[in-house]
């Protein structure tokens, strides 16, 4: 048990209303985070490739520390990192670029006429090195965290699930540089692997940024984060849809709303928890419109404003077939 005065860190953290189930979240949380973060894991490998083969774990392992650092912050501000477009269309850049390089700096044997870290703020090649591992993880940390953010409300789900979720991307990062080492000819193939990661950052460009916008009806109002996806289904539907697969949208509807969602939680609170009065009730409000909030900000950014949403599971199968394509023998 906590101090007294230490109860907010467990109210804070969601340990308050702990339940067995809470755990199996968690799993599926780290189940996921493995399985779509090979695109993530194949571009570490590349970043760490060009450091001497004793640095390269070094690398990666202060790399992830600061991945968990910046997940954790990042956590406590979910909603606010939800609307940092601009993180993953830099990214985009970013990977198509290191891409692009690569096939130039690369003549017909594919043989490299040069090979260098990419040195940054007069770091040298290992600080360079980890500075763009972390900030990979950066750009690949906005979907991870709204999708968890979907999952589940209590914090600390949420941390421990991601940060060992984290973990199993770094072991996978290292047998990247494994296989990278073994087989010299993977590396081209992941270098295609990254363009197309890069790619698919770019195409998740919000449309309403460009201003392609379609306000809901005014007559139509939502209480909770639900309420708010179904009028959006029924009002905004994307352009094409394959479902679980990818969603195209030409237009975006408006973020979801905190002043609707607070009045919602305010009538929750009249039907759900009557006895509670005072500074208790507004806590109980005010969390119950933070979850509301959070759920339907992960919505809007992951599937109603990107130009071209593909869900990860999908661009992670199509990444590494790219990559196993370079295990062919030459013919």
């Amino acid at each position: 048990m906590l101090p007294p005065h230490m109860d907010w860190l467990l109210l804070a953290l969601g340990l308050n209303t702990f339940v067995p189930g809470d755990l199996l979240v968690v799993l599926v949380l780290i189940v996921l985070e493995g399985l779509l973060s090979c695109d993530n894991a194949v571009v570490l490998a590349l970043l760490v490739r060009d450091l001497p083969p004793e640095q390269r774990g070094k690398a990666l392992r202060y790399g992830i520390l600061g991945a968990y650092v910046f997940r954790i912050a990042a956590l406590f501000l979910a909603v606010w990192i939800m609307t940092i477009w601009w993180i993953k269309i830099a990214g985009g850049v970013y990977l198509c670029w290191l891409a692009l390089d690569f096939f130039r700096k690369h003549g017909e044997d594919g043989k490299a006429k040069t090979r260098e870290v990419k040195l940054i703020f007069g770091l040298g090649a290992f600080w360079s090195t980890v500075f763009w591992v972390e900030a990979t993880d950066i750009v690949f940390s906005v979907d991870s965290i709204a999708a968890a953010v979907a999952l589940s409300k209590k914090l600390w789900v949420l941390i421990l699930g991601g940060l060992l979720g984290i973990l199993a991307m770094r072991f996978a990062a290292q047998a990247f540089v494994k296989l990278l080492e073994k087989f010299p000819r993977l590396e081209a193939c992941a270098f295609a692997a990254v363009a197309v990661i890069g790619l698919k950052l770019l195409l998740e460009f919000p449309v309403d940024v460009l201003g392609r916008t379609q306000p809901l009806p005014p007559e139509a109002g939502y209480a909770t984060s639900r309420e708010y996806r179904d009028l959006v289904a029924r009002h905004v539907p994307p352009a094409l849809s394959v479902p679980h697969v990818l969603n195209l949208n030409l237009e975006a509807p408006p973020a979801p709303e905190r002043g609707r969602l607070a009045k919602g939680a305010e009538a929750a609170a009249a039907q759900e928890v009557p006895a509670l009065q005072g500074e208790a009730r507004t806590v109980w409000i005010d969390r119950r419109t933070r979850d509301e909030l959070a759920d339907a900000e992960a919505s809007w950014a992951l599937h109603h404003r990107p130009f071209l949403e593909i869900e990860g599971w999908a661009s992670s199968l199509v990444v590494l077939a790219i990559f196993a394509s370079g295990f062919r023998r030459r013919k």
